[in-house]
């Protein structure tokens, strides 16, 4: 069934309605902002102090910084920028506009209004700023050496193997920044360096693990590097040495003889012999009477092998008259 001619054109006047009142409260909420942007407002916003040219040798602390607080009076027009905006930077020679009480440089904000009110413009009114003076505690620039501690992830392909060990291009550097600060470093640690399935010979750039902005390392990066060879596991059945046994006792042990295992590149496994290794078992190590073995112990080994192990750890022994 059709509608009724009377109900369609009742729709129609009801969207025109809508529409003609959404026309005017826009135009109303329009003329409101623009009286309120002409009347006169204050508004406070924080002054963000940058000093510049500083002294070689001083640095400023950064949990000494703070912001002043402007007060300022202008049209709404005006002040309509610091809605969104609430800080307004000035930039400060410290040499020349500050001066220096121990260890604070102090800016006399009373001494430098001109100054402030050119960044805001002749349209802008100060009222107030406080504090008046504002304090910067500085420290004066130290050295120091310390250690680098690297931190990897490296794992190398079946049957190879590094050449004694990774190797930094320096196993310290140097920090620079305020000695409150220095003082609380005792090692810098590297960004963790990951390597997978290594099979050729390592050479990576290093960084360091950020520390505060007041320190500088130097230099800002290190070269890794490491010789990798391919790698396999030798044996030798060595003679077992006493030393340092009671004197006038007659010592009867078991093994007299023991496996010795090497790790070693391949290219110098041949270069690798038995009289290159000393095991002993050292009788000064002995802790009682009662006792019937000792532990064994490589004291010389080849220049050649990267590690080395016995089979067996220990030896047991009888001692008689």
């Amino acid at each position: 069934m059709r509608k009724p001619v009377s109900k369609y054109i009742l729709k129609i006047f009801k969207r025109r309605n809508v529409k003609r009142f959404s026309f005017f409260l826009g135009a109303a909420f329009l003329f409101l902002m623009l009286t309120k942007l002409s009347e006169t407002n204050t508004q406070s916003i924080d002054l963000d102090i940058k000093l510049y040219n500083l002294e070689d040798e001083i640095v400023v602390l950064e949990d000494s910084l703070s912001s002043p607080q402007v007060t300022l009076r202008a049209k709404g027009f005006s002040l309509l920028k610091y809605m969104f905006k609430t800080s307004k930077t000035i930039r400060v020679d410290a040499q020349n506009e500050t001066s220096k009480r121990g260890k604070q440089l102090l800016w006399d904000i009373g001494n430098n209004k001109y100054q402030i009110s050119q960044i805001f413009g002749n349209s802008i009114e100060i009222l107030d700023i406080k504090p008046d003076t504002v304090y910067f505690a500085f420290d004066v620039l130290s050295s120091k050496k310390v250690p680098v501690q690297l931190i990897k992830d490296v794992s190398y392909a079946s049957g190879f193997d590094v050449i004694n060990e990774l190797k930094l291009s320096k196993d310290s550097v140097k920090i620079i920044g305020s000695k409150r600060h220095l003082d609380t470093v005792m090692v810098i640690k590297t960004n963790k360096i990951t390597l997978d399935n290594v099979n050729s010979d390592i050479s990576e750039q290093v960084t360091f693990v950020n520390l505060s902005r007041d320190i500088e390392i130097l230099p800002k990066s290190l070269e890794l590097n490491g010789v990798v060879k391919r790698f396999t596991e030798g044996k030798f059945s060595l003679p077992v040495h006493l030393i340092n046994a009671p004197i006038g006792k007659k010592v009867n042990f078991f093994p007299k003889n023991i496996d010795l295992i090497y790790y070693v590149d391949v290219e110098r496994f041949k270069k690798v012999k038995p009289e290159d290794f000393t095991v002993v078992c050292d009788f000064s190590r002995l802790n009682n009477a009662t006792q019937n073995n000792l532990e064994l112990q490589i004291v010389k080994s080849s220049s050649f092998v990267k590690s080395s192990r016995l089979a067996q750890n220990r030896v047991e022994f009888i001692i008689s008259d």
